[in-house]
C-alpha cells in the first residue's frame, strides 16, 4: 500500500472493514512506527484517529466517508472498535488514543527532531501543550501553529494559511479540531500542503495541555470514557453519544454477523443431488 500519492516506500498493516471504512488492526506503538514512516517520506498524507463517532458520521455523510476512505490509515480510537477487531481475530489490536499517540511519537527523539506544526484550538492551549510536551519528553522541533476561528464542516482554508504551512515544510501537521471536521479538513488540504503527514487528534490538545481532565486509565480501558466525557461536557456531547452508541452497536453486530456468516459458508460442502 502506498500513501499520499507519493513515490515513498510502501507500508503494510492488517485491517478490517466496518461498513465502507477500513480500520487498521494496530496498537499505538505500531501506529507510531507507521506514522513515523509517513512523516519522513510522505508528501501530504493523512491519518484519521477514529472511534465509534467517526464511523457513524462516515456512514451518514458522504464527505466524511470519502475523507476516511482516502486516508493512508484509519486507526482505532475507542475500545468498541478494539473489541470488534479482537472478535474478528486481530489479537494484536489496541486502542490508538489521540493523547497516547502524540505521547508515543514525542517520546522518540528521532521523531521530535522532525518538524511539527499544530493546527487548531486556541493560542493559550497550544502554548500550554508545547510546554507540557517539552516538560515530559524534552525539546522538539516546533515550527509553528495556527489557531482557527470556528467554522463549519467542509470549510475551505484560506490560501495564505496553507501557504504559510507549506513554507514551513512540516513533517507532522497535528490537527486538533473535532470529528468529523478534522477528517474533512485533512482530506481537503493535506495534498495542498504537500509535505509530511497530517493527524487528526481531536481533543488531545486540550487533554495533554491540561485544559480539560482526562478520564482515569481504568475508565478508558472499560469502554466508558464516553460517560466520563459526557459528565464533563453534557450540553455539547449529550446528543452525540445518545445517537452514536446505538448506531455503532448496530454496525458492530452487522460486521460480526457478516464475517461469521462468510466463514460458515466457506466451511459448508454441499453434496450434489443423486
Amino acid at each position: 500500500m502506498t500513501y499520499g500519492g507519493s513515490a515513498a516506500h510502501a507500508f503494510e498493516f492488517e485491517k478490517f472493514r466496518v461498513r465502507e471504512i477500513d480500520v487498521a488492526a494496530v496498537d499505538v506503538v505500531r501506529a507510531s512506527d507507521l506514522i513515523g514512516q509517513l512523516a519522513a517520506n510522505a508528501r501530504g498524507a493523512y491519518v484519521t484517529v477514529t472511534g465509534a463517532h467517526g464511523i457513524v458520521e462516515a456512514v451518514r455523510n458522504e464527505q466524511v466517508r470519502g475523507a476516511h476512505q482516502q486516508a493512508s490509515m484509519v486507526v482505532p480510537d475507542g475500545m468498541p472498535l478494539v473489541w470488534l477487531g479482537r472478535l474478528l481475530g486481530f489479537n494484536s489490536i489496541g486502542r490508538v488514543y489521540g493523547p497516547d499517540l502524540m505521547s508515543c511519537i514525542f517520546s522518540r527523539k528521532e521523531l521530535r527532531q522532525l518538524r511539527h506544526f499544530f493546527y487548531g484550538s486556541t493560542p493559550d492551549v497550544v502554548s500550554k501543550l508545547t510546554a507540557a510536551l517539552v516538560s515530559r519528553f524534552g525539546e522538539f522541533n516546533f515550527v509553528g501553529a495556527y489557531s482557527y476561528p470556528i467554522r463549519p464542516l467542509g470549510f475551505v482554508e484560506d490560501e495564505s494559511i496553507l501557504s504559510r504551512i507549506r513554507e514551513l515544510k512540516p513533517h507532522f501537521v497535528w490537527v486538533g479540531l473535532s470529528t468529523p471536521k478534522q477528517e474533512v479538513w485533512l482530506h481537503m488540504h493535506m495534498q495542498k500542503i504537500g509535505s509530511g503527514v497530517g493527524i487528526g487528534v481531536g481533543a488531545a490538545f486540550d487533554l495533554l495541555s491540561g485544559a480539560i481532565p482526562q478520564a482515569p486509565r481504568w475508565v478508558q480501558r472499560s469502554g466508558f470514557e464516553w460517560l466520563f466525557r459526557l459528565a464533563m461536557e453534557p450540553r455539547r456531547l449529550f446528543k452525540r453519544y445518545f445517537f452514536v452508541i446505538p448506531q455503532f452497536l448496530y454496525f458492530m453486530a452487522e460486521t460480526l454477523i457478516s464475517r461469521w456468516g462468510n466463514r460458515m459458508a466457506t466451511t459448508v460442502t454441499l453434496k450434489p443431488p443423486k
